[in-house]
């Protein structure tokens, strides 16, 4: 175990006091709850009790939105950790749940400790980063951070971003995009920690997946800035690129499951070969997303409801969070031998093949309701309520 602080149930205070520095660490409450997120039926029946108990599980409400302040801390390494009195920083809504879990078990310490010496020191900082940096965390667990950032500076809280100099270069771009006249300090991981006066932990705008409004309100506003003209709006996210001696998991016959998908009339799509503007161009206008699930197909949270998404292999409940979210019809289709491939921390192979016959089947009922306009009947959606900060 790794000494390690909890700051998420700091006092809810204005955010004038929070800022002050009278409290270590507080909380200020900038949204209430968006509300309940009803779940929605499969595409298609499928099996595997946890996988159905998870998408189907019924109460799930949108969390409050806080900002997260501390002072006098040192962040470091090469997630931007931050030590409070040399003790690791948790907090709920700025931070996903397993960051606390490999904290308390000392999971790859590595990926997170850091003991240089602190050779740069700023007043106030955003930090929206942690140690994954695997493109599906960034989207659901950083990313968001930024509309926030955005907001909080409009209404004059501000502070320039602090990121580690190691972190991949797209989230200084897709930063920028977001927030043009966000300042970005950098710093060498392995050199330097960085002193910070104010430290401000924005949320994530989801808790265990449970996505507020906001987020649908601020990608939705970004999807009208992308043109309407020459977009795809079928695709197949293909992991053709992305394969590693390290990836656990493998399609066998993935050129001919890619190529029944170009049959039905998708676009077969390397996400990663991409500027973020095209992605997010595609993403936003898509009718069909399909592909092995992923990273990649978790690009999905851009596209709009009633989206057709088709997901091969499972792993977590996370696409169908999404799906609830953002209003798609989800479907899955497991592995020929019914047998899911699932994560661990020490990886190993887990080879699959997917049934073609049984995938042309289903992608082709995907297809034929997107095409059809019956996706989502029955529905009543609610509209969508934008929130006012409270500062």
């Amino acid at each position: 175990m790794v000494a390690s602080v909890d700051i998420s149930a700091s006092e809810r205070v204005s955010m004038g006091e929070a800022l002050g520095g009278a409290h270590r660490a507080a909380r200020v409450l900038l949204m209430g709850s968006s509300g309940p997120i009803p779940p929605r039926p499969m595409l298609w029946p499928c099996a595997g009790d946890l996988l159905n108990a998870l998408h189907d599980q019924q109460g799930l409400v949108a969390p409050e939105i806080d900002l997260l302040v501390a002072h006098r801390v040192v962040a470091g390494g090469p997630g931007a950790h931050l030590k409070l009195d040399s003790r690791y920083v948790y907090a709920e809504g700025a931070y996903p749940f397993y960051i606390r879990h490999w904290y308390d078990n000392a999971i790859t310490p590595e990926a997170w400790t850091f003991d240089a010496p602190i050779r740069v020191s700023l007043p106030r900082a955003f930090v929206i980063t942690h140690f994954n940096y695997v493109w599906g965390h960034w989207l659901t667990e950083m990313y968001p951070k930024l509309f926030l950032i955005r907001a909080l500076l409009a209404a004059g809280v501000v502070a320039p971003l602090l990121l580690p100099a190691s972190a991949p270069a797209y989230m200084s771009r897709i930063a920028r995009l977001i927030v043009p006249d966000l300042e970005i300090v950098t710093y060498n991981s392995q050199r330097e920690a960085v002193e910070v006066g104010t430290v401000l932990l924005p949320h994530m705008l989801h808790t265990d997946y449970r996505f507020h409004d906001f987020l649908r309100w601020s990608l939705e506003r970004e999807a009208l800035a992308w043109p309407r003209s020459g977009a795809v709006d079928k695709v197949f996210v293909s992991r053709a690129g992305v394969r590693t001696p390290q990836s656990f998991r493998e399609m066998e016959n993935e050129a001919e499951i890619e190529g029944i998908a170009e049959d039905l009339g998708l676009t077969l799509l390397r996400p990663e070969t991409l500027p973020w503007e095209e992605q997010a161009r595609i993403f936003s206008r898509a009718r069909v997303v399909a592909g092995e699930f992923g990273s990649g197909l978790h690009n999905a949270l851009l596209s709009p409801a009633g989206c057709q998404v088709v997901s091969l292999n499972w792993l977590v409940e996370v696409q169908s969070r999404i799906g609830n979210f953002r209003r798609h019809d989800v479907g899955y289709i497991l592995p020929a031998d019914g047998r899911p491939r699932l994560h661990a921390i020490e990886q190993q192979a887990q080879p699959f093949s997917i049934d073609p016959a049984e995938f042309r089947r289903k992608l082709g009922l995907a297809v034929e309701r997107a095409g059809a306009g019956v996706a989502m009947a029955g529905w009543d959606d609610a509209p969508i309520v934008v929130p006012e900060l409270r500062l």
